[in-house]
């Protein structure tokens, strides 16, 4: 009695949470096409939980047929993630008929049980929702990975525009599904108050990301209408060098691939096929590293007193945290750390 009196109470709770940030989203902050369609789906999971609460009561409980209709039902929301997922990956593209196209397997499914309702229809309308999630689920991660290649091959700043995020959310989801396969099987209310404790924690990280995400715009594609030069018979060496002598590369923090292939003098396509394959190397990575080497002379300096702040504002980084993790990345160390190196070999 008491788990099941503490599961309805999480239950409760998780509705109210996730109708709330419905509501910031979709009436409180700044309307965006993201957070209009968040809002939307978060809405629609407070509807979700609310409908749960008739668990509780045990002339529902226990009608076989009734249970199993209402987690029919909860098949719909399998698709959310994922229409969400193309929102971020693909600004603009989510509309009213790509959602009609992925849950209507979901309905129809649901329209079939309730007409023949037999345990080997539902149990291949659960095995559906887990191969879908499951496919959906690599995708996603798929897609993450090309957009962040994307990403950093054209923008030397990607503060609150990265998506590694989505990855820790995917994390979490596949967990989350476990359980709800498991409380779709059997009642059990402690599984059942994991199942809306994770769903709550892995929407709140989307919800918390989402607030701050900042979609990566087209890139500038004017020049790439010339066809590119051979990589091998362009050598930029020089010309980088020099801007990076003259400090260009810490005075520009929002620098992208197309700018800085007008100061070069060629086109973006020409100029990333050079840092792809010439050095190995993306423009994110190529950018900051000559940010860091700025860190290090700062660093270096006998009379060095700089707050990690200072420094990555100094270096050219928009972020700290960005700053921190590719000074770490580059040294194993913090930039403190390294500062107490630099003393020891004086």
């Amino acid at each position: 009695m008491m788990y099941h009196n503490v599961t309805i109470l999480i239950n409760g709770i998780a509705a109210g949470l996730f109708g709330l940030t419905a509501v910031l989203f979709l009436f409180v902050f700044k309307r965006t096409h993201l957070r209009t369609v968040l809002g939307i789906i978060l809405a629609i999971y407070a509807l979700y939980l609310a409908k749960d609460i008739a668990y509780a009561y045990d002339p529902i409980a226990s009608d076989g047929y009734l249970y199993r209709m209402l987690l029919s039902i909860d098949n719909w929301a399998v698709p959310l993630y994922v229409i969400y997922a193309v929102e971020v990956l693909s600004p603009g593209k989510t509309t009213l008929w790509l959602g009609v196209c992925l849950e209507l397997p979901f309905l129809l499914l649901t329209v079939v049980y309730s007409i023949w309702p037999v345990e080997w229809l539902f149990n291949a309308t659960m095995a559906f929702s887990l191969l879908f999630s499951a496919i959906c689920a690599l995708w996603v991660f798929r897609m993450t990975v090309k957009y962040r290649r994307r990403l950093m091959d054209n923008c030397s700043d990607i503060t609150n525009m990265d998506i590694r995020w989505m990855w820790v959310s995917i994390a979490i989801f596949l967990p989350n599904l476990l359980l709800w396969t498991l409380v779709s099987a059997r009642l059990d209310y402690v599984l059942d108050a994991l199942y809306y404790i994770t769903l709550s924690v892995s929407w709140g990280i989307v919800a918390w990301h989402t607030y701050f995400f900042v979609p990566q715009g087209n890139p500038d594609t004017r020049g790439d209408a010339v066809p590119p030069m051979s990589v091998a018979s362009w050598n930029f060496t020089r010309k980088l060098n020099s801007l990076a002598s003259d400090g260009y590369f810490v005075r520009s923090p929002r620098l992208t691939l197309s700018e800085l292939a007008a100061e070069l003098g060629t086109n973006r396509t020409t100029l990333s096929n050079y840092l792809n394959q010439e050095l190995g190397t993306t423009f994110y990575d190529y950018i900051n590293s000559h940010r860091i080497t700025k860190a290090e002379e700062l660093l270096s300096e006998p009379s060095s007193r700089y707050s990690a702040e200072q420094l990555a504002e100094l270096s050219g980084f928009n972020s700290l945290s960005t700053f921190r993790r590719a000074f770490f990345k580059k040294h194993g160390l913090s930039p403190s750390q390294y500062r107490e190196k630099v003393l020891e070999r004086r």
